[in-house]
């Protein structure tokens, strides 16, 4: 290889990778990671699992290999094998753990049991698959069950769950998350701030019960065809999103046991369907009577600050050369979002970062056809909305020695503006990478026509390249446009996949697979950062 070029063989290699990049596959992948059911992809969360799990098995379909700490990294964790020809590939071993202190259920303080009016013995309802704690709200919930509708009072909307309740002191309240689908009343396709917990608790407080139950309901899902989705199991969710603008109340100093349940274990200890309840009240815009069969419960709700592991997704396509195969080109997205707020409201994330996310799929792929020199480390990285967390974890553990690496590109957030832009954030710290950029958009069509550079600080160290730049690695970030505030939709529940452009995705992806061919490709190593802040 000429020092700083790459020769015409390589870059038919490099073309050949970028025309696998398509937004036609970008668009299914961002249905699948975005979609309402995927609850935020909170970190930790079982939307999060199943999201490494499609990233995992994505990485072994590309010939990637777990790093060489693997297996030391994981322990005794193991998992399904994936055959690939002669050889199998462990998913769990691309998984790379770490730990975040969260407040978490204790199981063996939890419990729960019934008892129905005429049956012939108490009930046990199981954790994780009837039940779970509510984050903040443990406790002890003993008594007589009472359905009160959504736990909503709003002379606004002249809406009322209490009226007629006037015996709920002491009673175990039963209600449904959320708030009524209702057109006009609560603010109609927005939210209200009577869809919050924290609002319900407080007339529940004035109204004395000893405890609550929350019928976990599903959010509403944009009409139309939807392909099958398994669902998640119901499962205790460790943080609740805040999204801006939102005027949601703090958590009542005071307030009762809470734990939510399932519309199943719900009709079971109510004898009614809730969720058929819950419709009729969605059409009707007025609360609706219930009467549960006559059922007491006693249930143990136990919560205590501990190390909750989240998983990185980390794997390794194995450079061509020889003499450069144990250097390496670090390319990463983070692959969470902020989950679902205390009504109930998912931040679906198809931008933040679900486009960078496909975006990292779509290189892997384009990048196992290219088979650049040096080997490239693939990351998805998990708890960056919580600070950059999962990209932390890795840098202070990095799979392989820091002096072995060249250099790591990241993408969040590339999906929204004009298809024919991209910001690149990075070449004020590394002035060299301006000219691999220049000469990666013009190594073959990407239709990216408008290179932002130089511009930006203010989001420099907010995503998870700044923890790369800080360890004395150079950096790029790709994002999709200047200023932030462009993107009116950042942090809510507007983050939707109908708003975010998959070409847009593709061009940005093709510039990014093009510079990491330079990059992996070149005799010449860029220099540190000229700073590391």
């Amino acid at each position: 290889m000429i020092a700083g070029l790459v020769t015409l063989a390589l870059a038919g290699d490099v073309l050949a990778g970028s025309k696998v990049i398509d937004e036609r596959a970008i668009e299914e992948d961002l249905f699948v990671l975005s979609r309402q059911e995927m609850e935020g992809r909170d970190s930790p969360s079982a939307a999060l699992r199943r999201a490494s799990e499609l990233i995992s098995a994505r990485f072994a379909e590309h010939g990637l290999v777990p790093a060489p700490d693997a297996e030391a990294r994981l322990e005794r964790y193991r998992g399904p094998a994936v055959e690939e020809g002669a050889t199998a590939v462990s998913l769990n071993l691309f998984l790379r753990p770490f730990t975040r202190g969260l407040e978490a259920p204790v199981s063996e303080e939890c419990s729960f049991t019934y008892s129905i009016e005429g049956a012939e013995e108490p009930g046990v309802g199981v954790m994780g698959v009837d039940w779970v704690p509510v984050v903040g709200c443990a406790g002890s919930l003993k008594g007589e069950l009472m359905f009160a509708g959504f736990g909503i009072q709003s002379s606004s909307d002249r809406y009322d769950d209490f009226a007629g309740k006037k015996d709920l002191k002491g009673k175990v309240a039963v209600i449904i998350g959320g708030e009524p689908r209702h057109k006009r009343k609560f603010d109609g396709p927005e939210q209200s701030e009577f869809a919050s917990l924290w609002v319900k608790l407080e007339a529940l407080n004035e109204a004395g019960v000893s405890g609550v139950m929350v019928v976990r309901r599903g959010s509403e899902l944009p009409k139309g065809k939807r392909p099958s989705f398994e669902p998640l199991p119901l499962e205790y969710r460790y943080t609740h999103a805040s999204f801006p603008g939102v005027r949601d109340r703090r958590p009542p100093r005071r307030r009762p046991a809470v734990i939510e349940i399932t519309p199943a274990f719900a009709e079971l200890l109510t004898g009614d369907d809730l969720l058929k309840v819950a419709t009729k009240v969605d059409r009707s815009g007025s609360p609706k009577k219930v009467n549960c069969q006559p059922c007491t419960v006693d249930v143990e709700s136990s919560l205590r600050l501990q190390d909750v592991r989240i998983d990185n997704v980390v794997g390794i396509l194995p450079g061509s050369e020889p003499a450069l195969v144990e250097e390496y080109v670090v390319v990463g997205a983070h692959y969470d979002h902020i989950g679902v707020d205390p009504g109930g409201r998912v931040g679906p994330g198809a931008d933040d970062n679900g486009s960078g996310t496909t975006g990292l799929l779509a290189v892997t792929e384009a990048l196992s056809i290219s088979r650049p020199s040096r080997s490239i480390i693939i990351c998805a990285f998990a708890g960056e909305e919580d600070g950059l967390l999962g990209s932390k974890a890795i840098c202070a553990l990095l799979p392989v020695p820091k002096e072995q690496i060249v250099a790591m590109v990241n993408m969040d957030m590339i999906g929204r503006g004009s298809a024919a832009e991209v910001a690149v954030l990075g070449t004020n710290q590394n002035p060299s990478l301006l000219g691999v950029l220049r000469r990666a958009n013009k190594m073959g069509k990407t239709g990216v026509r408008e290179l932002v550079t130089g511009k930006g600080e203010d989001l420099w160290q907010r995503s998870d390249h700044f923890s790369f730049h800080q360890v004395g690695i150079p950096t790029l970030f790709f994002f999709e446009g200047l200023p932030i505030s462009r993107n009116a939709d950042y942090h809510t529940w507007r983050d939707r996949v109908d708003l975010v452009d998959p070409k847009k995705i593709e061009n940005t992806c093709k510039l990014v697979h093009q510079a990491i061919c330079l990059l992996a490709n070149d005799e010449s190593r860029p220099p540190s950062p000229s700073s590391r802040r």
